[in-house]
């Protein structure tokens, strides 16, 4: 019987030392979460990008379904199905016409030129990338600081007619730029700079931030330009508009560069 004792005493002991040589050392395990830490490091920071652009896809994407769905029931309201030149040249002025569409959408706050205060007032949206805006200047997109209308998702929306006497087609001046992206001054050109006329079918632009004063307040990331010719919805490629076909064929924005606002260095 004490014999027996004696061994199980035995057993009991060279398990316990098993179960001890089993186990993490400090240092293992202190290496295990460095591991860890670093991995998360790397990962994390890239699943958040994923995310934010997630977001701003499906953001950009409802904001176009909504713009689009306004001016489809604007036509039909005036029997002009199919026609949206009828819009860009109907009613006095670009504030009208906005303040006419955004009846077709949940408006909670709208706002004339040069008073947009009210409705969050004016700020800095950059471009897509770095671009000269032709006098050494990074460019901007301002057209949205001009007159608004905020949704109640907090999407900011204006837009701009660029019908030419009650036409679609119409010209404007293709610049040339030196090679810093400067315009380069011609006397003998209509408005002083080198270039050429080029020969355009928009009807129109439809701007919109999908998320309002909010970051990162980009052309091609959350502030889309929606052109239109008679037809409706054009299919142009126009980065500097933020291409927003190509978020609607691709799922995901366009390529963006973050810079600081101001001289073009």
């Amino acid at each position: 019987m004490r014999g027996g004792g004696a061994s199980k005493k035995r057993l009991l002991k060279q398990e316990k030392q098993k179960d001890l040589q089993t186990g993490f050392t400090l240092s293992e395990v202190l290496i295990t979460l460095g591991i860890i830490g670093i991995v998360a490091a790397m990962t994390l920071p890239a699943l958040i990008n994923k995310y934010q652009e997630r977001v701003l896809v499906v953001s950009a994407k409802r904001s176009y379904a909504i713009v689009t769905n306004a001016l489809m029931r604007w036509n039909a309201d005036n029997d002009m199905t199919g026609d949206y030149l009828s819009f860009f040249s109907s009613y006095g002025s670009d504030v009208e016409r906005l303040r006419v569409l955004t009846k077709y959408m949940n408006t909670v706050q709208f706002c004339t030129q040069d008073k947009v205060e009210p409705c969050g007032g004016k700020y800095e949206i950059k471009q897509y990338k770095k671009l000269n805006d032709g006098h050494g200047n990074t460019a901007q997109f301002d057209l949205i600081n001009w007159w608004r209308a905020v949704l109640v998702d907090g999407t900011f929306i204006t837009l701009q007619s660029e019908v030419e006497n009650g036409s679609c087609i119409h010209k404007y001046w293709s610049y040339e730029t030196d090679a810093d992206g400067n315009y380069i001054p011609d006397d003998s050109s209509p408005n002083g700079y080198k270039g050429k006329e080029t020969t355009s079918y928009t009807c129109g632009v439809i701007v919109i931030d999908t998320n309002g004063l909010k970051s990162p307040n980009q052309v091609g990331r959350d502030v889309f330009g929606i052109a239109f010719s008679q037809k409706g919805p054009e299919e142009s490629q126009n980065s500097t508009r933020g291409n927003i076909n190509y978020v609607l064929q691709n799922d995901k924005l366009i390529d963006t560069e973050d810079y600081t606002i101001g001289k073009f260095e």
